[in-house]
């Protein structure tokens, strides 16, 4: 059942009629935004911030801005050994140097692209070009040509030889791998069933690791002619490959088909800029993938909303990834904690170095050369996203958990976007207080690390109250006894909602994945927060294996709590040969003690109550006369539940009549708990 269009616009005007006449109206109810995943700290403005998968934020790579002349999209760059960086572009097909923030052109190949950049050990520098089959020798203001690989028309990755002197290429239409001399000489050193192979590594004792793009192979190549397949990764293409002690890193990407390789256009001369993969309109999906030195697989990181461009290792063997639709820059590490490092204002990210914490990043749309200049700094900034309260509201105690020194501050406004009619930030905190910005829809917060370059940030609150508008009914759905329901989904609490039942009982549940299917046990343990004991959460002769555990809290001290969960294949393989692998989850606070009523009296009609709990906020206030189970809402006296020292001070003459009556006051903090007192009226 539906509400005619004429009774639903009508409703629509009343609700904006209160909206614009309503002022003083205001919601008993206390809600919260919580900022304390990497999902919910994402979103704003991360300049100079990195954000972590476990819920972190601290100072991140600080950045050079270099724009690149005449290009559109840069995928290849190269750190020569004097300090300065080349940078291989498109549609030109041009090498620009970076020295410092400044950009010079070092040499022009006339192909439409150059898609690799290496310099050999004897100080020569070769680039890779498409889409003729070139390789060129580049010095300072020339390009010569030094080597056009038969039946190939791209040539997508360069890599040295061991001795440093000669070439490997990875190349198409053919999926060959060329092997190049000194002198300039080639031939085909193997040969693919692929119709390319676009990326390329040296391994330690030889072996060369190709890429492929169709089928998503990894090939090691043992010598001339032999391979086997290492590895076929998620979707269609390894878009990268790096080595470092042994252990090979692998970046594939899905996208649904296999990416068209670009030609050049018969008109024009010119096709648009970069390979298929730097040029598709829609996102794809990233994955990174850990092979130790056994060759073990072990999935590092993955994104569904982005195909990754570029991947390097640092000195310490680290993986840094470059995104192909939003240009970030991510690392993980061995728990699988991923990592924003950098969000820049580019599309693309086609190539990336770093080393001791410096380095460059290259992108495109537009192109970019980015020297990363090292971390933290007065311009590390953070700033949420903008936080949506639904309608008007008044904003409580802005409050965070961090290590360290920062400093915090608010601004609101009523529309999605900041703009002008937005409020300046406030006055910034040091500590937890007030939050001054005014009554409005929006509020974004923002963190500051002038102070402390190595503060941690992991959590930011923000409690509100919004207007209490008219509720107007737009829609009835009646559906048969015993169907299915469907509960409406917001991303703020209901407006003065029940708090929950209280339970001792927490639920832990976890996920796992296990590719071999070995039957794993699980074990345990808790800490409370601000020590370092584990301590375990089962007996001593349990042996969990399944994914969850009720965790019963009752015999614990209040405060907050975090899990750790590890998962062993000790069952089913030999000692020398078990692995492992923990985790622990987010903070957990334990509180199974209700808040107090210290006073409680009714003068006339006008209901007094002082609440106070001793480990969270409270949450709720409410009354009931004479024994009817009527609970009605009381609201805090300073208009918003968000500390554990609350007062009510309210007129109750419409709830309670005149005579003699028995009111039951009973309050509620965030947990649960539950205290009732009463009173008795003249």
């Amino acid at each position: 059942m539906r509400l005619s269009l004429a009774r639903a616009a009508t409703a629509v005007a009343l609700v904006l009629s209160s909206l614009a006449l309503s002022t003083d109206a205001r919601a008993v109810g206390t809600r919260t935004f919580v900022l304390d995943t990497l999902e919910r700290l994402s979103g704003g403005d991360l300049k100079g911030v990195a954000v972590s998968s476990d819920g972190t934020v601290r100072a991140g790579f600080t950045l050079g801005n270099a724009p690149i002349p005449e290009a559109s999209a840069s995928f290849s760059a190269l750190t020569l050994t004097d300090g300065t960086t080349l940078v291989g572009t498109s549609p030109q097909g041009k090498v620009y140097k970076l020295a410092g923030d400044a950009v010079s052109l070092f040499a022009d190949t006339g192909a439409l692209a150059v898609t690799s950049i290496v310099q050999a050990k004897n100080g020569s520098i070769f680039a890779a070009t498409m889409p003729d089959g070139k390789v060129f020798k580049l010095a300072q203001g020339k390009a010569d040509l030094f080597a056009t690989l038969a039946d190939t028309s791209h040539v997508w990755a360069l890599v040295l030889d061991r001795a440093g002197t000669g070439l490997f290429a990875a190349t198409g239409p053919e999926g060959k791998v060329f092997r190049i001399e000194p002198t300039g000489a080639s031939s085909v050193y193997y040969r693919s069933t692929e119709g390319h192979l676009v990326s390329l590594a040296m391994m330690e004792n030889g072996d060369l690791l190709a890429g492929s793009s169709g089928k998503g192979n990894l090939y090691r190549i043992t010598g001339p002619g032999r391979a086997s397949v290492l590895a076929t990764l998620p979707g269609e293409e390894v878009k990268a490959v790096a080595v470092a002690k042994g252990v090979i890193w692998a970046v594939g990407n899905e996208y649904g088909e296999a990416p068209e390789p670009p030609k050049r256009s018969p008109a024009a001369g010119r096709t648009p800029a970069g390979p298929a993969s730097s040029a598709r309109p829609k996102a794809g999906k990233g994955v990174l993938y850990r092979f130790d030195a056994q060759g073990r697989p072990e999935r590092m990181m993955k994104h569904d909303d982005t195909h990754y461009m570029s991947l390097a290792l640092d000195e310490q063997g680290k993986p840094y990834v470059g995104t192909g639709a939003n240009g970030r820059i991510y690392t993980v590490d061995d728990a699988h904690v991923v990592t924003l490092l950098a969000d820049t204002d580019e599309r693309q990210v086609g190539a990336l170095f770093i080393s001791g914490g410096k380095g460059f990043v290259a992108t495109s749309d537009p192109p970019i050369a980015h020297r990363i200049l090292g971390r933290g700094g007065p311009d590390a900034v953070w700033t949420s996203k903008v936080l949506d309260s639904t309608l008007r509201a008044r904003f409580g105690t802005l409050s965070w958990r961090a290590t360290g020194a920062l400093e915090l501050s608010t601004r609101s406004g009523n529309t999605t976007t900041p703009d002008a009619t937005w409020t300046a930030w406030s006055t910034p905190l040091a500590a937890p207080g007030a939050i001054a910005s005014p009554p409005a829809r929006f509020v974004q917060v923002r963190a500051r690390w002038a102070r402390d370059p190595n503060a941690v940030l992991t959590e930011v609150t923000i409690p509100f109250v919004t207007d209490n508008v008219r509720p107007v009914i737009t829609e009835i759905s009646a559906v048969a006894k015993g169907g299915p329901t469907k509960e409406p989904t917001a991303t703020v609490p209901a407006s003065g909602g029940d708090v929950g039942k209280h339970e001792s009982v927490v639920k832990v549940t976890w996920k796992v994945e296990n590719p071999d299917a070995d039957p794993l046990r699980y074990r345990v343990s808790f800490k409370r927060e601000g020590q370092t004991q584990w301590r375990d959460a089962l007996k001593a002769d349990d042996v969990l294996t399944k994914t969850e555990l009720e965790w019963d809290t009752a015999a614990l001290p209040e405060g907050k709590y975090r899990v750790r969960v590890e998962a062993s294949d000790e069952s089913s393989n030999p000692p020398d040969q078990v692995q492992k692998h923990s985790l622990e989850s987010e903070t957990i606070m334990v509180d199974n003690t209700p808040p107090r009523i210290d006073t409680l009296e009714i003068a006339g009609r006008r209901l007094r109550a002082h609440i106070v709990d001793g480990t969270s906020p409270v949450a709720r206030v409410e009354m009931a006369v004479d024994g009817k189970m009527e609970w009605r809402p009381l609201a805090a006296a300073d208009g918003i539940f968000d500390t554990a020292d609350e007062r009510v001070d309210s007129d109750v003459s419409t709830l309670v009549p005149t005579g003699s009556h028995i009111v039951v006051v009973r309050a509620y903090d965030v947990a649960g708990n539950a205290v009732t007192r009463d009173i008795e009226t003249r």
